[in-house]
């Protein structure tokens, strides 16, 4: 078997799920729809059934909660439509005849709502704004309301609704990040607290108790998440289009175990809220519409419903918000931000096989033949599993060839591929069929029958065979590895190279082994360096295998005259350099006069990714490196705050 170059995946592994087509309906039937106020912009949905066993609606929209009657599934009808402040952000949940909605972004409060005259009308009966005007969420549990994202910290309130109309303030928790939504069950609150999910004890509801907390995940948002049936794994959920969806085994709540590290709708999109009714996850995934998830096996979920709400094109946040599967019907409810209420039907069906690639590498630095693996669930009987690949070399693609399993081991199916010679792309696809004819392809698009995959889809998986030289470096500048430069003048540094076997090639440079840029060319600033010092630049070129490497020595003197001094009278934050970045950037400052300086990095929604500085300064000038791995790319804020002076520029990372 082939050497192999694993693929620098952002997290430990992707794992991609495969289903016949990505179509914008699959086992998901439109029953009815509502739009309320055309224009307006929706939110949450919760459902309400009395006690005549009728079902009921809750859908909160941009300035009003509307109630509306599904007593004809196919015609639903608007009973009342309730003044809220008006925001983007609205949670509602219900509790007995009531039904509790509360406002993020200008709220005033909890609104209660008396839902005891359905199907005639509902009614507003109370603002309760006592302990908090804003908050993000809200989830009822066993008789107590908790209210999230609430306060100056953005903690948790919990509320005894012995009587309905007058909750009683038992509690505040504040002992977590920012929470954004939380998760109960018998006294046990599953907590999305921003960099970690935390597990909270509320069995004394005076004084809740925080058990553990997730390993903090680099670049995810702990958004919200939803617990399975048998209240043993914890699917989470992050929005930021990092990694979806985590699934956690907390069988034993001190220990955050991950059993999946991500799922991945394959088109892409961002992920919102979860709900979890026996084996199914039904899940509101923006401008995917309605997305339903076999979970029977939670650390091998695969799709087997999907209805698009939102088959247009918009920002990143259009689409489904919210998706309430608990109605005794069965039907769901799903808020479209756009276009308001859809009553969809979700009917189970036998699913064609799925597949997970076990193959992460994508270069194999030998002429061995190479093993490729997958696994293959199905929940009936597997019957063909198959391996296709063909060679590209100097852009000509060959036939596809097959190559059956040569070994099995559960559900994993082993495969052999021959070895090629250098500079020879590999492309390949896997397929299986079942019992009932249903044919699947990884990736999807593929079909066909004797054999299995016959007809393959439209992309590939792919390796490439490497027989990696030494790259060469053909000139750099200066010459002199020894150089001494005056403050504040710039060095200017150059390396070329090519590589021997054909390769691409690039140049790193590097400041005390901190890496600043890539590039043939780079500027050392001595103007914010504080004098005198000595760095090291060091360059290296690599074709991505092998590498060699250049280094000079800088050493940065004071100015001799005193026009060209070195007193700081000015507070300046400059722009940071480069910029774009990829993945770090230089940050320089200067401050007039001692004081405290926090130096901080936010997300373009003002939440904090970093502090850089949170000291006391000396009056002069400063150098930070900001590193952004594990960063999405986008615009990032980066302030100053002094007490005599702040200022925000944006810095822009591009990955």
């Amino acid at each position: 078997m082939g050497a192999l170059v694993k693929r620098n995946f952002l997290i430990p592994l992707i794992i991609s799920f495969s289903f016949t087509n990505i179509i914008s309906q699959q086992n998901v039937e439109l029953v009815g729809s509502l739009n309320p106020n055309p224009g307006s912009h929706y939110s949450d949905i919760w459902g309400y059934t009395d006690e005549a066993g009728r079902e009921y609606a809750i859908l909160t929209g941009w300035d009003k909660v509307f109630i509306v009657d599904l007593n004809d599934p196919q015609n639903p009808a608007l009973i009342s439509s309730i003044s809220v402040p008006g925001t983007v952000w609205h949670d509602v949940k219900t509790h007995g005849k009531y039904a509790y909605v509360v406002t993020d972004g200008g709220g005033d409060g909890m609104k209660i709502i008396d839902l005891s005259n359905l199907p005639n009308s509902a009614s507003l009966v109370k603002t309760y704004n006592f302990d908090f005007l804003s908050a993000h969420n809200i989830f009822i549990e066993d008789g107590f309301a908790y209210v999230i994202g609430a306060g100056s910290v953005g903690g948790m309130f919990i509320y005894d609704l012995s009587d309905p109309v007058n909750p009683q303030l038992t509690s505040e928790y504040t002992h977590s990040n920012y929470i954004h939504d939380v998760y109960v069950y018998n006294d046990t609150v599953y907590a999305a607290a921003a960099s970690t999910y935390d597990v909270v004890d509320v069995t004394d509801k005076s004084n809740p108790v925080k058990v553990s907390a997730s390993a903090a995940i680099p670049g995810i948002y702990a958004h919200s998440g939803w617990m399975t049936e048998d209240k043993k794994y914890f699917f989470a959920t992050d929005e930021f289009n990092v990694r979806d969806i985590i699934v956690y085994d907390l069988e034993d709540r001190t220990n955050w175990e991950v059993v999946l590290p991500s799922w991945q709708f394959p088109t892409g999109t961002r992920v919102h809220n979860l709900f979890i009714r026996g084996n199914y996850a039904h899940i509101a995934y923006y401008e995917s519409g309605y997305v339903v998830l076999d979970i029977e096996n939670p650390e091998t979920p695969f799709i087997v419903g999907q209805y698009d709400t939102y088959p247009g094109e918009g920002d990143d946040f259009s689409g489904a918000w919210g998706a309430y599967p608990f109605l005794p019907s069965g039907l769901i409810l799903v808020s479209d931000t756009n276009t308001g209420l859809y009553v969809l039907e979700f009917t189970p069906a036998d699913p064609a096989p799925y597949i997970i690639n076990n193959t992460d590498f994508d270069a194999v630095l030998n002429t061995d033949p190479v093993e490729i693996s997958a696994q293959v669930f199905e929940k009936g009987i597997v019957t063909d599993v198959n391996a296709f690949y063909r060679t590209v070399i100097n852009g000509n693609k060959g036939e596809w060839r097959l190559t059956e399993p040569e070994s099995k081991s559960g559900d994993t199916y082993f495969f052999a591929i021959p070895g090629f010679d250098h500079l020879t792309t590999v492309e390949y696809y896997f397929a299986a069929a079942d019992d009932s004819n249903q044919v699947t392809s990884l990736p999807p698009g593929g079909s066909g029958l004797d054999p299995a995959g016959v007809n393959p889809p439209g992309s590939y998986f792919s390796y490439q065979v490497i027989l990696a030289g030494t790259p060469i470096i053909t000139s750099f500048e200066p010459s002199a590895f020894d150089t001494t430069v005056i403050k504040p003048n710039p060095v200017h540094f150059l390396l070329e190279g090519v590589d021997t076997t054909d390769l691409d090639v690039t140049v790193k440079w590097y400041v005390n082994e901190t890496f600043r840029i890539n590039g043939k060319s780079f500027r050392y600033s001595s103007a914010f360096v504080q004098t005198p010092k000595i760095d090291t630049v060091k360059a290296v070129l690599t074709n991505g295998y092998k590498s060699v490497e250049k280094k000079w020595i800088v050493r940065v003197e004071n100015p001799t005259s005193i026009e060209d001094g070195i007193t700081i009278t000015t507070f300046d934050l400059k722009q940071n350099y480069p910029n774009p970045f990829n993945p770090s950037t230089e940050i320089n400052f200067s401050i007039a006069e001692v004081g405290f300086v926090n130096l901080s990095v936010y997300n373009i929604i003002g939440e904090k990714i970093t502090e850089l500085v949170k000291s006391e300064k000396s009056a002069g000038s400063y150098s930070v490196n900001f590193s952004a791995d594990g960063l999405p790319s986008g615009i990032y804020l980066l302030r100053i705050e002094h007490p005599k002076f702040s200022k925000t520029i944006k810095m822009n990372l591009i990955k």
